[in-house]
């Protein structure tokens, strides 16, 4: 049986650990400088400008910063003061990793209709996990390890409350997006619950849920040190691409007409409803939803039975707009 406490195997295990370290850090910089199209589109306005869009960049550049002190802390050939570089790291790190639940959150509020036990649950959840990273932030220690030339991590173990939390943090969260996207769906649609999940982006998410589950099993194993660290900047990162990918894509309902959920809406042009059609056997009904309810379908190019959205002015005149029945 091998020994993980033994300081060879600690050693060939740390370098594995720089190694895939690397890897992941690269694939990261590849998807920031691939997308960074997006940001640009939103600076020339090309794309409306939303508040949002700050968390979003936060997302990215925070990982951008969590990797390049990765790359420092691994690389550099003489001493330096790791407990500095620690705390810079986890700044950035779990910065960008609330700012990306906090996509999630918003996601909620929209998908939910700003139901109040939805939002509170997702509020709630998302600031316990807030105080568990500040905890670790204090609490983290790391020291300059002469024979593998690099900053190396004290008693990584301590963090394993952390991370059961973050990922119980995740996991709630995609349940209570599912959740929303299920009572949505029941009450506003036929569609498969995997197309579904597919066009609101949510795949992703699931990944990142899926991402959290490594580093939480290695880190209750305690096998060593390097074990512990090993995929927990792979977690990041997925989660900041599943939480950056599903913005991106669910900011295609501007494009048709549907400002984002937490954008600020013009007094003048202010439309308090949308209605649909359904047509059932003895008569067609009008169902009335609100803005932010009606922005978490896809844009309507994509469903081919639902009209285009109907102003609603002095009188109602649905009936003359031919709405398609479904």
């Amino acid at each position: 049986m091998t020994n993980f406490h033994d300081p060879s195997i600690i050693q060939a295990d740390y370098l594995a650990f720089i190694k895939f370290l690397h890897l992941i850090d690269g694939i990261y910089i590849w998807e920031y400088f691939m997308s960074l199209e997006y940001e640009w589109s939103v600076l020339t306005g090309k794309r409306p400008y939303r508040w949002t869009i700050w968390i979003y960049s936060i997302t990215r550049f925070g990982t951008l910063m969590a990797v390049v002190m990765n790359l420092i802390g691994f690389n550099v050939t003489s001493k330096m003061n790791c407990q500095t570089w620690t705390v810079f790291l986890l700044i950035f790190a779990y910065g960008a990793f609330v700012a990306a639940s906090s996509l999630i959150v918003l996601r909620i509020a929209a998908i939910w209709n700003r139901n109040r036990f939805a939002v509170a649950l997702a509020v709630a959840t998302w600031s316990t996990n807030i105080g568990f990273l500040l905890h670790d932030t204090i609490t983290a220690r790391s020291v300059w390890i002469a024979t593998a030339s690099s900053c190396g991590f004290v008693n990584s173990a301590h963090s394993r409350n952390n991370i059961i939390v973050t990922f119980t943090t995740d996991f709630v969260l995609c349940c209570i997006v599912i959740a929303g996207l299920l009572r949505t769906r029941r009450l506003h649609g036929t569609m498969g619950i995997w197309t579904l999940l597919y066009k609101q982006g949510l795949i992703w998410l699931g990944l990142a849920v899926v991402a959290q589950i490594p580093p939480t099993v290695f880190i209750i194993l305690n096998l060593n040190d390097p074990w512990n660290l090993m995929f927990q900047t792979s977690s990041l990162i997925v989660m900041t691409i599943g939480a950056t990918r599903m913005y991106r894509a669910l900011s295609n309902f501007s494009a048709a007409g549907f400002g984002d959920s937490s954008a600020p809406q013009p007094r003048s042009n202010a439309v308090t409803s949308v209605r649909f059609m359904r047509k059932t056997e003895n008569d067609t009904s009008v169902i009335p939803m609100s803005r932010l309810e009606v922005s978490v379908h896809t844009a309507y190019e994509n469903y081919p039975e639902i009209d285009k959205p109907v102003h609603l002015g002095d009188g109602d005149d649905i009936g003359k707009q031919g709405s398609k029945a479904f």
